[in-house]
């Protein structure tokens, strides 16, 4: 029996190559029947919205280890302690660990009814803040580029994990290449040294 995890992740990854997959899709896709899938979701509405509280719940888990950089605080006073290299460690694995949650983001970021629940959108809402701080944080360490602002930095890494994602469907990239391409183009874009293109706005 599949467990209600790999389901819901199985479900995400259909609908996030095809957003208007039916249940008899869906249930094709993840290996298993329309009646099994029914049992446990009995219109496509709750499955999306059990699709969307998993996205949730696993962005909040990638998001842990940013506690160890900013004390758990994730705001402008929880500096003390705070150091580059912890910081960096934290980001590589935030990086590293978002990977294998790109499909629920590709999915749960584009779908209507998904985007239309307010649970859904506090959730999401939190999580920026709370990955905006921390990337505030990295700025103030010396570690990120400060003319950037921290949401930007923030959507600009899931645009590339939404791009890694689509690049393993579509067949052009393996999925062990992905963490390294992720993470060399992220890091490069957003570390200090990098000068912004002439005429650029100052910040």
């Amino acid at each position: 029996m599949v467990h209600e995890e790999e389901l819901l992740d199985g479900a995400a990854r259909v609908l996030a190559g095809d957003h208007s997959a039916s249940m008899v899709q869906i249930a094709a896709g993840i290996g298993t029947s329309r009646a099994t899938l029914s049992r446990r979701y009995a219109t496509r509405e709750a499955l999306l919205k059990a699709v969307a509280v998993r996205a949730i719940e696993v962005v909040d888990g990638c998001l842990a280890p940013i506690d160890l950089a900013d004390g758990g605080g994730g705001d402008e006073g929880g500096d003390e302690g705070a150091d580059g290299a912890a910081f960096d460690a934290a980001l590589e694995e935030l990086v590293l660990a978002l990977m294998p949650a790109a499909h629920l983001y590709g999915f749960t970021s584009r779908d209507a009814t998904v985007l239309a629940d307010p649970e859904f959108r506090a959730g999401v809402d939190r999580q920026d803040q709370r990955a905006a701080a921390f990337l505030a944080l990295g700025q103030r360490l010396g570690r990120l580029r400060a003319d950037l602002p921290p949401y930007w930095i923030w959507y600009s890494l899931w645009g590339l994990l939404d791009a890694a994602a689509e690049g393993v469907r579509d067949g052009h990239l393996a999925p062990r290449q992905i963490g390294h391409l992720v993470l060399t183009s992220f890091l490069s874009g957003t570390r200090p040294g990098t000068q912004p293109p002439a005429g650029a706005p100052a910040p």
